[in-house]
């Protein structure tokens, strides 16, 4: 452990004019030389990408000239559907830098959910790669586009990310749009970048002189109770303010080099890694999608000291059967996230990975996600059994959900946060945003948490039936109104119960029809195709009846607790 009074001092500048294009703007004129963003061939099966922070600049700069000048207009909304490809990071900045706003769309969402997510947002285009997960994006878009009541009617321009410098443009995809008047040809963001160095400066610098930190430059979706996902609109402010703090947590230095292997769509991609890697200068390592042996390799090969994960991935790294052969000593420090982390497991990574400031973050996207966290140098103890203090700038209180009255230090209460990291808002739901966020910017996190003496944040249960597995944050509401369609099921209640690798698992509790048998095959069937895979339930039991309140609402906690003991994984 690094001695406390070894420490630097906290340092929570943020360099640049408090927006994405500033940072990357000033660490380029800072750093000009240094690695920014390393992606080795084996990784994508091309050329190694190994970007510098002049370099990075230049491309993002590219990329935004060539978006403005494809007729996209500052304030509008352009949708990111791809892993994490050699342009996501470039488009991150870039995208931020025409004053455009990203739309992140998770890779495993199936047809309809990409509709609804395309059509809510207002996207005007789209950006996405050929395939997306298990899905083939081109043939879901093609449909979705072909058909007149599921077609985003915003939605101008498409373009094609390729996966490798070798991929091409597959046939029959859609045309650019109305922004061009070359239908029928495939937009390729390859060309689409040498068209915009060719462009003059003047017009994107005209733009990007109008920004300010408060613009909303990235809307995320996260499932709500009411199982239509809703748009968190963050700001520049809001995204940068959450890295630097996290990078200050954990003590990133412009001499780190981060692994980056959780998914860009998500806040703890591009918030999390990117900005907190950049904020402070460091480079970033990138494997287009999670493998064990890959992950290992690129510690290995490039000294990365900083590495970011969900438990679930840092059990199957330890787990690998060739482990010993990856030199892992680099690793300093980083995150786990995203669900519990198991003293065990916490020790495995600092003994056998040789991570010994591994620690713990607790967060969500309407916080940008950064919230609290342990640091470094805290005990075991205090790493894996709370989720530490509030990050610096964030302010916490325990309230009361029913009379919403601060809680006196030790009772258990909804956690409320308030800070430059709390979102602007829902997209095009101020009711929601309402009951989210206070009149004086308190954000309400529906987890129930205690405090104890030395402020540090325990979780002990959630004043929302949000269900977290293996960090995807799953709402209930969404999976029991499809499977109310079943023709044998009267009735069905989803829960999360716990589970030793995602930390949380699906269990769908039901009410059948007379005389129908539990039929857990059909009900797969039912949902395959309309919901990504782990939104599909993996326990399936029949009840007679739900416990219910008073009102008559299902006692979620209840049906958790006596789900966990019929199925084994709780003591009776």
């Amino acid at each position: 452990m690094t001695p406390t009074s070894d420490l630097p001092t906290p340092d929570l500048h943020i360099p640049g004019d408090g927006t994405l294009g500033g940072l990357l703007r000033a660490q380029a004129a800072a750093r000009p030389h240094a690695d920014a963003l390393v992606i080795p061939a084996w990784t994508h099966g091309g050329e190694e990408q190994r970007l510098s922070f002049a370099q990075l600049d230049t491309r993002a700069d590219a990329l935004a000239a060539a978006l403005l000048d494809l007729g996209l207009r500052p304030g509008e909304h352009v949708a990111l559907w791809a892993a994490n490809l050699p342009h996501w990071v470039p488009l991150e900045y870039a995208l931020a830098r025409a004053g455009l706003v990203l739309v992140t769309v998770n890779t495993a969402l199936k047809a309809s959910e990409v509709g609804y997510v395309l059509r809510q947002s207002k996207a005007v285009a789209v950006l996405h790669s050929s395939g997306t997960g298990s899905n083939d994006a081109n043939a879901v878009l093609d449909a979705l586009l072909a058909d007149p009541e599921q077609r985003p009617t915003t939605l101008r321009l498409r373009a094609w990310l390729p996966s490798s410098p070798t991929d091409r443009a597959p046939e029959g995809l859609l045309p650019r749009g109305d922004a061009d008047p070359e239908r029928g040809t495939p937009l390729d963001l390859r060309d689409l970048e040498a068209r915009g160095a060719a462009l003059p400066d003047e017009p994107l610098a005209r733009v990007e002189s109008t920004l300010t930190p408060d613009d909303v430059v990235n809307i995320q979706y996260t499932s709500g109770t009411t199982g239509f996902p809703k748009g968190v609109m963050l700001s520049h402010r809001n995204l940068l303010s959450s890295a630097v703090s996290l990078a200050e947590m954990i003590r990133v230095t412009d001499r780190d080099r981060t692994l980056l292997m959780v998914p860009l769509f998500h806040c703890f991609g591009c918030v999390v890694a990117v900005l907190g890697s950049h904020v402070r200068g460091a480079a970033l390592c990138v494997l287009p999608g999670f493998d064990p042996e890959h992950a290992l390799r690129l510690v290995h090969e490039e000294r990365c000291s900083v590495i970011h994960g969900v438990p679930t991935m840092y059990s199957a790294m330890l787990a690998h059967p060739e482990r010993a052969r990856f030199d892992t000593t680099s690793l300093r420090t980083g995150l786990a996230a995203g669900a519990p982390c198991p003293e065990p497991l916490m020790r495995a990574l600092i003994e056998d990975l040789h991570c010994t400031g591994i620690t713990v973050t607790y967060g969500l996207t309407e916080a940008a996600p950064g919230v609290s966290g342990s640091n470094p140098e805290d005990s075991l103890q205090a790493r894996c059994g709370t989720i530490g203090r509030a990050l610096p700038g964030v302010e916490l209180r325990i309230v009361c959900p029913d009379t919403r009255v601060e809680l006196p230090r030790g009772e258990r209460g909804e956690l409320w946060v308030r800070g430059a990291n709390v979102m602007v808002g829902y997209h095009d739901d101020p009711a929601a945003t309402a009951e989210a966020v206070s009149g004086d910017g308190w954000l309400r996190t529906g987890d129930l948490c205690t405090l104890d003496d030395e402020d540090r944040l325990r979780i002990v249960g959630r004043a929302k039936d949000l269900i977290i597995r293996g960090g995807e944050n799953i709402a209930p509401a969404e999976i029991e109104n499809l499977l109310r369609e079943h023709p044998q099921i009267v009735d069905a209640s989803v829960v999360g119960v716990p589970d030793a690798h995602f930390g949380e698992e699906l269990a769908a509790a039901l009410i059948l029809a007379t005389d129908a048998s539990l039929d857990p095959d059909s009900y797969r069937a039912l949902l395959s195709g309309r919901l990504a895979s782990f939104k599909v339930p993996r326990h399936w039991v029949a009840l007679e009846r739900f416990p219910l309140t008073g009102s008559g609402k299902v006692r979620k906690f209840k049906l958790r607790e006596a789900l966990a003991v019929q199925l084994g994984l709780a003591p009776a």
